[in-house]
């Protein structure tokens, strides 16, 4: 008996949520009886960050252009480039991003960029959040992505509500999944080897994820931070991530202005520790004190699942989509836009009691990503089934 298959599109290989999204979503979907391939546009043949329990094929990718927008048109040909080339052939085509998403819906009709061809196969688009373009180019990319898509899934009610205002599209709502294994179970012998490497500190540590931008507010994370200091002098704060396509370059300079302007011990307490390893990730949440995640806009805010299921205190806004999977029994939900909201929730969240983080873990077990797969199966059927006038895949797991 033939097995389904599904190609899952992203546009990196480098851990940022979405593409974390599409690793585990692929070997779920794997285990739960299907042929998943993951295509990622590799740059500069970097490799995929992790390896992984399930087909990956690599995407050549030439050197970025200057603009963002320049950015997503090369990366959006190239991969049509290879799906011509390579012959590329799936029951499901499904794109995690606009960019990915645009060139399936491009590649699969046969055409050029905009042709208008409706795709021959069904695509599928996970919306992980909705983006506010100024650029024309970028906005009619990610409406497309999402109109044209024949099943629109979101990672939240939150996204879902974003793109049905946004697009009048009504998607399918999934969630994001933790392996929960990954972060309670970490070797305490590389803890003790990465936490001598970064300097082992007697005070907190706030481990903000995601790098500088501006709806993963680490300008008022780093303002909190100095609030800290005046309560706790050896408090450090890590900010991990940031592999992005986008240009924050504006917020950039403003996050470098406002540190700075900090007394040098204070500057010295923040370390940009970039994209690091995978198996590092884990580590990292052991070894913090706290996630601070007071983040503006989402579409689900996967890091602190993961921090909920490592044990770690989390202190994240108390906006959705934080408040459809946290409350108060197991994080700290403070106000994004009130720096002295969020130094107030770190401290609190400092010492949240063993039985908190219990609480934290046992709602972490409840994202399982099977749970996750089983989401798209049902979607992927139905798209399947409107596909070939009903019939669907007779055999799908």
């Amino acid at each position: 008996m033939t097995r389904p298959s599904v190609g899952l599109f992203t546009y990196s290989t480098l851990p940022r949520g979405s593409v974390v999204h599409t690793a585990y979503l692929a070997e779920a979907l794997q285990a739960a009886g299907w042929d998943a391939t993951v295509y990622a546009l590799d740059k500069d043949r970097r490799g995929f960050f992790r390896a992984l329990r399930a087909e990956l094929r690599l995407v050549p990718a030439g050197p970025a252009p200057p603009t963002t927008a320049a950015l997503v048109r090369q990366r959006a040909a190239e991969l049509v480039d290879f799906l011509g080339r390579e012959n590329v052939r799936h029951d499901v085509y499904h794109a995690q991003d606009c960019l990915t998403a645009n060139a399936l819906l491009d590649g699969l009709a046969g055409g050029a960029s905009g042709s208008g061809h409706a795709p021959v196969a069904p695509v599928a688009r996970t919306v992980h959040h909705v983006e506010a373009f100024e650029d024309p180019y970028l906005a009619r990319c990610q409406e497309r992505s999402i109109c044209d898509a024949g099943l629109c899934f979101a990672v939240s009610d939150a996204a879902r509500q974003d793109v049905l205002y946004s697009f009048g599209v009504r998607a399918r709502r999934v969630t994001n999944g933790v392996s929960f294994e990954r972060f309670s179970r970490v070797d305490p012998e590389r803890v003790a080897t990465l936490g001598r490497e970064l300097g082992d500190s007697a005070g907190p540590v706030l481990l903000a994820v995601g790098g500088v931008e501006p709806r993963k507010n680490t300008v008022r994370v780093l303002r909190a931070f100095v609030r800290i200091r005046g309560r706790q002098p050896l408090a450090r704060l890590w900010i991990v991530g940031g592999a992005t396509v986008l240009d924050h370059g504006a917020y950039r300079s403003d996050f470098d202005r406002a540190l700075a302007a900090l007394p040098p011990a204070t500057r010295a307490a923040v370390t940009e520790l970039g994209v690091v390893a995978d198996e590092d990730v884990p580590v990292l949440f052991q070894l913090a004190s706290v996630l601070t995640l007071p983040s503006t806009h989402e579409g689900f805010g996967l890091a602190a699942l993961e921090a909920l299921a490592a044990g770690l205190p989390v202190v994240a806004s108390d906006r959705a989509p934080f408040t459809e999977f946290l409350d108060s029994s197991c994080a700290t939900l403070v106000d994004p836009r009130s720096e002295a909201a969020i130094a107030d929730g770190i401290l609190q969240a400092l010492c949240d009691s063993s039985e908190r983080r219990d609480r934290g873990r046992r709602r972490a077990l409840t994202f399982s990503w099977q749970r996750v797969a089983a989401m798209h199966v049902e979607g992927y059927r139905s798209l399947i089934a409107e596909r070939s006038g009903g019939e669907g895949l007779a055999a799908s797991p």
